[in-house]
């Protein structure tokens, strides 16, 4: 799950005002979408999308314009509800089987973002701030004893109670040795390879202990003192660190797919102001990212086949097709070389075109 700015001019589209934009990098007239992708072992694309509009745009004295054509009955949402919305209907829909939800710490540091990942079956790895505080223990918070007036129901702290720490606090506690290196896929320039420790903390859900859960954290090898990245996942206890790490480092296929639908098919280059052109707009430029998301597939597998075809050593199986190649076409090719010879030597006018 993410977002993404399309810079505007003007005031009359959609959701348009001034807000900060990734995209732009600061904060200017724009309207900001938000995006679910799918990615897997195959591939990546986007596959859901939802217009943020402005708090501004709810307000009594805020001043529409016709031409945005806002339908009847909308609601305010923010970034997060818009996303958990997305995925509940994923979800009910059944089309796009799924294990992991990730997304950047604007998302998981969204409480109830969390919760509804985990009530739906799934395992959340989102990104936090390095302000989120957790437990390394049961903080042993107890309802309690009733008073005068009505009874306690929420738990509070006892005198043995422990403080909760930051996630940025606990991990620059840890020793060096617990920090594993993991690839955790082939990029571009080479294999991407992190540094990963974790371990298994109570996260602070508003201002109250909440569910056990993993605390990891990422850092470039051999860069200890440079920023952290810091994760935290309702994944089981027996889940492994190499499983959980693949599945954080999924996040960075977002920004591909946000790069290529802007680059490559036309996403953010539109000129509509209704709410629903640009829902016209967007939904054609992701059935184009998919399209040619799954024909570079297509193209990159047959050219692999064809190079195993060819006997290309460098491949899987290229030796061995090589091996047959040279003993099941010897023979033949050596009866075509003769003929093509004695046509030759007969000056006839099929070998001179050939």
């Amino acid at each position: 799950m993410d977002d993404t700015g399309f810079p505007k001019k003007g005031k009359c589209s959609a959701g348009v005002g001034r807000q900060y934009s990734g995209t732009l990098g600061r904060t200017d007239n724009c309207q900001v979408g938000v995006f679910v992708s799918y990615a897997s072992e195959k591939g990546h694309t986007l596959v859901d999308r939802r217009l943020y509009l402005l708090r501004s745009w709810f307000e009594k004295e805020a001043v529409v314009s016709p031409k945005a054509g806002l339908p009847a009955g909308l609601e305010f949402r923010t970034k997060p509800e818009l996303a958990t919305e997305m995925l509940r209907e994923i979800t009910k829909a059944g089309h796009l089987p799924y294990s992991w939800v990730t997304a950047d710490a604007d998302y998981g540091d969204h409480h109830d973002l969390r919760q509804a990942v985990a009530d739906l079956g799934a395992w959340y790895c989102f990104d936090v701030s390095s302000t989120a505080k957790v437990w390394t223990g049961d903080p042993g918070w107890k309802v309690p004893p009733q008073g005068r007036g009505r009874p306690p129901k929420w738990p509070k702290p006892t005198a043995n109670s422990p403080e909760p720490l930051t996630v940025a606090e606990l991990i620059a506690s840890l020793p060096e040795a617990v920090w594993v290196r993991h690839r955790v896929t082939e990029g571009a320039r080479g294999p991407r390879e992190y540094e990963f420790a974790r371990l298994w903390v109570v996260e602070m859900r508003h201002q109250q202990p909440g569910a056990w859960a993993w605390l990891m954290a990422r850092r470039r090898v051999g860069h200890p003192d440079e920023d952290v990245k810091f994760y935290l996942s309702n994944a089981p206890e027996d889940v492994g660190l190499e499983r959980m790490a693949w599945a954080a480092c999924r996040r960075w296929t977002i920004e591909e797919n946000f790069k290529a639908a802007k680059g490559e098919v036309g996403l953010d280059h539109y000129e509509v102001t209704r709410y629903r052109g640009w829902y016209h707009h967007v939904t054609l430029a992701m059935m184009a990212l998919a399209f040619l998301r799954l024909t570079q597939r297509e193209w990159a597998a047959g050219k692999k086949r064809t190079r195993e075809r060819a006997g290309d050593p460098g491949l899987a199986g290229g030796r061995a097709a090589a091996a047959r190649v040279e003993r099941q076409d010897r023979a033949r090719l050596a009866s075509r070389s003769a003929a093509s010879e004695r046509r030759r030597s007969a000056g006839s006018p099929s070998a001179l075109v050939a």
